[in-house]
């Protein structure tokens, strides 16, 4: 069979998980049952071959926030890909992040849309604040674990496993 090179395969849905108490749960337990979804298409990383491929992503229904349902699909991917979804500035959904904070400390998000974040691990303080409200001990035992692992201390500002841990080192130079 001849197969051209834009045909793309795209996988069953599968629902993203969040971390819940500790324990991953899909994202239809507890209060997030939707009545109605809507489902997008994103570009996942495969790390294997290094190409992208397409994954759809279902956005809850009681998700109201425009920029939550723009940056959602890039959230679930980077918190596949990375352990989390903090994704750093420097890109169209870096700032789509940087606006949830900032709607967020406006009080424009509900409290399902913020309790959704939440359970994914998105962090609502600015980065530029990150040095004063991160536990120290915890920012600490991250940094040791990167030396081990790369055997230096030289983090990049925006490093895309955790932006966190990126800003943190940043504000202690």
């Amino acid at each position: 069979t001849n197969t051209h090179p834009t045909d793309v395969s795209v996988p069953p849905h599968r629902a993203p998980t969040f971390l819940d108490g500790g324990h991953e749960s899909p994202v239809g337990s507890r209060r997030f049952q939707p009545t109605s979804t809507k489902t997008f298409l994103s570009k996942i990383h495969n790390e294997g071959d290094g190409d992208e491929k397409l994954e759809s992503i279902e956005i809850p229904s009681f998700i109201k926030s425009p920029v939550i349902s723009q940056v959602y699909p890039a959230l679930v991917s980077h918190k596949e890909k990375y352990g989390n979804p903090n994704i750093p500035l420097g890109s169209t959904d870096g700032k789509r992040c940087k606006t949830l904070r900032r709607l967020h400390f406006q009080n424009k998000l509900s409290d399902d849309e913020v309790a959704l974040l939440t359970d994914m691990g998105f962090r609502f303080h600015s980065f530029e604040d990150v040095y004063y409200e991160c536990d120290f001990d915890e920012m600490l035992g991250k940094l040791m674990d990167y030396r081990a692992e790369f055997d230096t201390f030289q983090i990049p500002k925006k490093y895309e496993p955790d932006p966190e841990l990126g800003a943190w080192v940043t504000m202690l130079r």
